[in-house]
C-alpha cells in the first residue's frame, strides 16, 4: 500500500515529478505524432481525428495533430512519475532521489522510442515486405500504399505503448537494485 499512498511529507516531493512527467509524456506524444502524420495522413484524418474530436478547435492540421500527441501520452508520463517518485522518495536524500527519477525517465523514453522504431521497422516488413493486406478491419476502408502506411503508423503506435511500459518495469527494477545497493553499502 506504501506505493500507492504516499506519506503526507512526500506529496510535495512526488507533485513537480508528476507535473514533470506529464508534461514530458505529452511533448514525447507531439513529437512521435508529427512523424506519424508524415508517414500517413490518414491516420489522423481518418482515425485519431474521430478519435478526439472534442479536441477540434478548427486549428490547422499539424496543431491538431500535436494536440492529439498531447492528449494520448500525457497520462503515460504522469503515471511513470508516479511510481518512480514513490520508489525514490522514500529516502531524505533528494539529491540521489532526483538524479534516480530523471534516470527511470530517461530509461522510459529511449524504451518508448525503441519500441516505436522496431514497430516501424516489424510494420514496414510486415506491409511492403511480406505484403500483408490486413489491419483491424481497416482494409475495408484503405487500400495499397494507404493501407500499409496506415498498418505501419499503427504498429509504431502500439509499439511505442508498449515500450514506455517495459521501459517503465525495467526503470523500476533498476531503480530498486541501486537502492539496495545503497543500502548495503551503508550496512558495510
Amino acid at each position: 500500500m506504501n506505493w500507492i499512498v504516499p506519506r503526507v511529507r512526500n506529496v510535495r516531493r512526488i507533485l513537480p515529478y508528476l507535473w514533470f512527467g506529464a508534461l514530458l509524456g505529452g511533448f514525447y506524444g507531439m513529437l512521435h505524432d508529427q512523424i506519424s502524420y508524415t508517414i500517413s495522413r490518414e491516420y489522423f484524418t481518418d482515425f485519431k481525428f474521430h478519435q478526439f474530436r472534442y479536441a477540434d478547435f478548427h486549428l490547422p492540421e499539424r496543431l491538431y495533430v500535436g494536440i492529439i500527441g498531447f492528449l494520448a501520452t500525457w497520462w503515460v508520463g504522469l503515471f511513470s512519475g508516479w511510481f518512480l517518485a514513490r520508489m525514490s522518495f522514500n529516502s531524505d536524500d533528494l539529491q540521489t532521489a532526483r538524479r534516480d527519477i530523471l534516470q527511470g525517465f530517461a530509461i522510459i523514453a529511449c524504451c518508448a522510442m525503441g519500441a516505436g522504431i522496431l514497430g516501424g521497422v516489424a510494420g514496414y516488413l510486415n506491409y511492403y515486405v511480406f505484403d500483408a493486406q490486413e489491419f483491424l478491419g481497416f482494409e475495408r476502408q484503405f487500400s495499397g500504399t494507404t493501407l500499409k502506411r496506415f498498418a505501419i503508423v499503427g504498429t509504431i503506435h502500439n509499439a511505442g505503448y508498449a515500450g514506455g511500459l517495459v521501459g517503465l518495469i525495467v526503470a523500476v527494477f533498476l531503480l530498486k537494485r541501486k537502492m539496495k545497493q545503497r543500502l548495503s553499502d551503508v550496512d558495510m
